[in-house]
């Protein structure tokens, strides 16, 4: 009888709480009360804490149920940045008090059998929890990972044995030594996660044998570009040259983007860019330019003195940091250096000041004016530090309407120490 009257006040709590959340939270709302979309969240908590009490169940078991059901709606967000300020002091108070039901003695005179239950739980469990995320379609490496983060018991288990013990199924010495085994496990999830992370790389190291580049795979590519690095600004130019039906091939030493460029059917091999054996297996040789959009300094400057001393018939176009590192850059022999901050900031500058109704003619005026001032002061800096192309940059040689008129080739010439504007 009682186990019928938890499951229907469970199954009310559930069905009420679908039905009416979300029209009570559109209402409060629309009223823009902070202050009452506050106290309706402590009131579905308490209130559902309450039901489950009634019903013979732990309050905790309907906090966690308001908690899945205030989850479910577009309103959690705001839910949670409300409860974040006493989220972290309850979290604290509640694991002092676990701490302070577990008897440190029972460590000592009941050690092995503790070890057993602590290495049947995190072995069962991890094992369990890679079998369901195989079974999922989740990789290996994946799976592995997630089982050991998983393996170590939840505080949840720490609600569960207390109702036990308040209800009689448990005894409290049993009770005691179930919590010292979680907690342990707990504490050992710093430990799994590392040897997840190591067991992931071996794997890894297995795994992306088949993305290596295979000099078979590039021995057709003529004038082609290589991408090093195949992160966000690497995918859009990828995008690009896909687009134009340009050949290219991109290399980066992280396989999930590799294996995710594979899936589009892309050219995409895992390597190091620096490598010259690597950059010699995707036809370094027979490239007429490389795109490096590595994401760290050193990386981009180990590709692009790589470039310059073993395939000086590269054009190397690189993004730089900042000023010191597109100096560098411009030393390690780089055709043109492209500052990551600049245009992206023009173009937000630009979003914001159409918002102060300014007219667009003016805008346009207002970010070139800024561009051009910006770039003619790296100009200086750069000349004045001995660099010879202007902080790696290369312009578009323009002429006059009229020679532009007469011109019989319709090509563009890069011309090293001016600034591309």
């Amino acid at each position: 009888m009682a186990a019928v009257k938890a499951i229907v006040a469970i199954t009310a709590i559930i069905a009420g709480g679908r039905l009416l959340l979300r029209p009570i939270y559109k209402q409060i709302a629309e009223n823009q009360n902070a202050e009452i979309f506050s106290a309706n969240t402590l009131l579905v908590i308490l209130g559902t804490s309450l039901l489950t009490a009634r019903a013979g169940l732990s309050m905790a078991l309907g906090a966690f149920l308001a908690g899945l059901l205030l989850a479910e709606t577009e309103f959690s967000l705001q839910v949670e940045s409300d409860i974040a300020p006493y989220r972290g002091l309850l979290l604290g108070l509640f694991f002092m008090t676990v701490g302070m039901s577990i008897d440190p003695k029972l460590l000592l005179s009941n050690f092995p059998v503790i070890l057993w239950t602590l290495s049947l739980l995190i072995v069962g469990k991890g094992i369990l929890v890679a079998l369901l995320c195989r079974i999922f379609g989740i990789s290996t490496i994946a799976a592995i990972r997630v089982g050991l983060l998983l393996a170590p018991g939840g505080e949840f288990a720490f609600v569960a044995f207390g109702d036990a013990v308040n209800q009689g199924i448990l005894s409290s010495q049993l009770s005691s030594l179930l919590f010292l085994v979680v907690g342990i496990s707990m504490a050992l999830t710093p430990w799994l996660a590392a040897g997840g992370q190591l067991l992931a790389s071996r794997f890894e190291q297995l795994d992306v044998r088949s993305l290596l580049p295979v000099e078979s795979e590039t021995d057709d590519l003529q004038d082609h570009i290589i991408i090093c690095g195949f992160g966000r600004v690497g995918q859009i130019i990828a995008q690009l040259l896909s687009e134009r039906l340009i050949p290219f091939v991109a290399l980066d030493v992280r396989s999930d983007r590799v294996a995710f460029g594979r899936a589009l059917d892309l050219p995409v091999y895992f390597g190091d860019a620096g490598s010259r054996e690597v950059l010699h297996k995707v036809g370094a040789e027979r490239a007429c330019a490389a795109a490096i959009t590595l994401d760290t300094p050193g990386a981009n400057y180990r590709t692009v003195w790589a470039l310059s001393k073993y395939f000086p018939n590269v054009k190397t176009f690189v993004r730089a940091h900042d000023v010191d590192h597109g100096i560098n850059l411009e030393k390690a022999g780089a055709t043109a250096v492209v500052p990551e901050t600049l245009e992206p900031s023009l173009q937000l500058a630009a979003a914001v000041l159409a918002q102060t109704k300014l007219p667009t003619s003016e805008i346009a005026t207002t970010i070139n004016e800024f561009r051009t001032r910006h770039l003619s002061e790296l100009t200086e800096l750069c000349e004045e530090s001995g660099g010879s192309l202007g902080y790696g940059f290369s312009r578009l040689m323009s002429k006059p309407k009229s020679q532009l008129h007469s011109s019989d080739s319709e090509d563009e010439e890069f011309v090293e120490g001016t600034l591309a504007i």
